[in-house]
């Protein structure tokens, strides 16, 4: 859909471009976890999912969308992954001894 928009829209100087973001820790990933019976697995797994041994932060996302916005002006049709490297392969990408920091519930939420 990014790529046909931008086709359609290039020809009035509109760039359209998309950001997909990956685990990012969010309230949503909060609730996730909380609903599940073993929330610090369920962190724990989508923690060692990115290569870079960690969950991206909203505010990468929002620096992935300045950029876009002001910084990318020949750039259309992009996607723009942000997603610690997820999508290198499937399964965990990272080990244990390379996590950087692992996010927690607050103590009221089991």
């Amino acid at each position: 859909m990014t790529k046909a928009l931008a086709l359609d829209e290039s020809r009035h100087g509109v760039r359209v471009n998309c950001i997909s973001p990956g685990n990012i820790w969010t309230p949503l990933w909060e609730e996730l976890a909380a609903s599940t019976s073993d929330p610090r697995a369920t962190i724990l797994e989508g923690t060692l999912a990115q290569p870079l041994g960690r969950m991206g932060q909203p505010a990468e996302v929002a620096a992935a969308a300045v950029f876009l916005a002001s910084e990318a002006t020949f750039c259309t049709g992009l996607e723009l992954l942000v997603t610690g490297g997820a999508e290198l392969g499937y399964g965990r990408k990272a080990s244990k001894s390379s996590l950087g920091e692992v996010p927690t519930l607050p103590p009221n939420v089991h």
